[in-house]
């Protein structure tokens, strides 16, 4: 059977199977899997009883054992490159069910959609790598190369026992290229995202009676001019590869649109934002200590240490302040050009109609595990309805269209390398 042949074999798997593609995505929804706590059991179960009745093997790593990391190797039939596929298990906790119209855990199948917490981010993305994987199964013979796919468990909370545990301590998971299915929107395929540099800021005087202000400075007071200055960071100027820069340009309009006006702009700069201010004990009593939790993203292209040595120039001025780094992950990025790029475009054109444009992404994936070790890697997913928010849904028709996307894309890359 030829390529194209293959191709449209797929296709017609994806449209012919798509009823039991919505039931499995509402049964996967109803397995709760919060994090916090952390427990996936259940929903792991659901993933591998689907590899199980496929005859796919897979393993378990759990140095979590209440957190199992899904690994499944699929070998083809002649050799080729290495392509991984990873989504996570692991969703936002609901403390706010009675705010839902929808049952969080129903996973509930009405007008068009599939709702309940954790549906959009992401079992929808991890559902359609599952499919993309047993789909591709069926043609190993004929198949190039090696895919992997990689549900893992500790993705809300960091990844340290998930993606960041698999590529530190199985290297067999690295590949020659990544593909992960966060929510975004089908209209942008993400090369790269902003890093995180998270600051705890303490403020320490001695502190008083609040009729003695002439006693001691006051914390607080310190704390609010402090955060004042510390907006400059903002300002500070970044340095982009030159196609890193051209693909944010070009795609600045469509992150717009997505994310709101002003997502563009914020994604070529360092942003700044206070998440906790605890200061204070008494309305009468002058504060001596104040705590600032900071976080600030990185700009592709940039390093933590270029706005870490402003922020410790602007605390130097403050005496009674003092930093601590309490979490750090660089930008990453890979090429904007690179053919998986490529390969996602052209197939999201031919079975959607439109050709997604490049972007970096704002929040982080487990991707960036990947690109950490070297792995170019890319995400592309649904839109990104309602996460954590009441409500949380996914559009089935977009879904299946990302399915095809990723499908076609996954089976076009290895294709295409073969060939090289």
């Amino acid at each position: 059977m030829t390529v194209a042949g293959e191709r449209a074999r797929l296709l017609h798997w994806i449209e012919a199977e798509t009823p039991s593609l919505v039931a499995f995505l509402s049964r996967f929804t109803r397995a709760a899997s919060p994090n916090p706590p952390g427990d996936t059991r259940e929903a792991t179960g659901v993933l591998t009883e689907w590899l199980g009745e496929a005859g796919l093997p897979y393993r378990l790593i759990a140095p979590l054992p209440e957190a199992p990391n899904i690994v499944a190797r699929l070998d083809g039939g002649r050799p080729g490159k290495h392509l991984v596929l990873n989504g996570h298990i692991d969703v936002f906790p609901c403390d706010d069910a009675h705010r839902w119209t929808h049952a969080p855990w129903g996973g509930e199948v009405t007008e068009g959609r599939v709702y309940g917490r954790g549906v959009s981010d992401m079992k929808n993305g991890t559902a359609a790598l599952l499919f993309a994987h047993t789909w591709l199964a069926r043609l190993a013979d004929t198949l190039p190369g090696t895919v992997t796919l990689t549900a893992v468990s500790d993705e809300e909370t960091g990844g340290t026992w998930g993606a960041q545990y698999l590529v530190d301590n199985h290297p067999e998971v690295l590949g020659d290229c990544l593909l992960n299915a966060e929510p975004g929107a089908p209209t942008t395929i993400r090369f790269g995202e902003k890093g995180i540099l998270r600051l705890g800021i303490s403020i320490r005087t001695p502190g008083c009676h609040g009729a003695y202000t002439h006693k001691s400075p006051s914390a607080t007071r310190i704390a609010a001019r402090l955060v004042r200055e510390l907006e400059a960071i903002t300002d500070l100027p970044v340095a982009m590869e030159p196609e890193v820069e051209h693909a944010l340009e070009t795609g600045a309009r469509e992150m717009d649109r997505i994310h709101l006006p002003g997502a563009a702009a914020v994604m070529r700069r360092f942003s700044l934002n206070l998440g906790v201010v605890r200061g204070g004990t008494k309305v009468n009593m002058l504060p001596g200590a104040c705590d600032l939790a900071f976080d600030i993203r990185i700009p592709p292209g940039e390093r933590s240490a270029t706005v870490l040595a402003e922020v410790e120039r602007i605390v130097g001025r403050f005496p009674e302040a003092s930093i601590e780094i309490t979490g750090l992950s660089e930008p990453t990025w890979s090429s904007p050009n690179h053919p998986m790029v490529t390969a996602l475009a052209a197939s999201c054109e031919e079975t959607c109609g439109f050709r997604p444009r490049a972007i970096a992404s704002l929040a982080a994936t487990d991707a960036r595990k990947w690109r950490g070790k070297g792995v170019p890697a890319f995400t592309y997913g649904t839109t990104a309805t309602n996460v954590a928010m009441p409500d949380e849904h996914t559009d089935i028709a977009e879904w299946i269209g990302v399915v095809k996307t990723l499908t076609l894309a996954a089976h076009s890359w290895l294709h295409a390398e073969a060939a090289r």
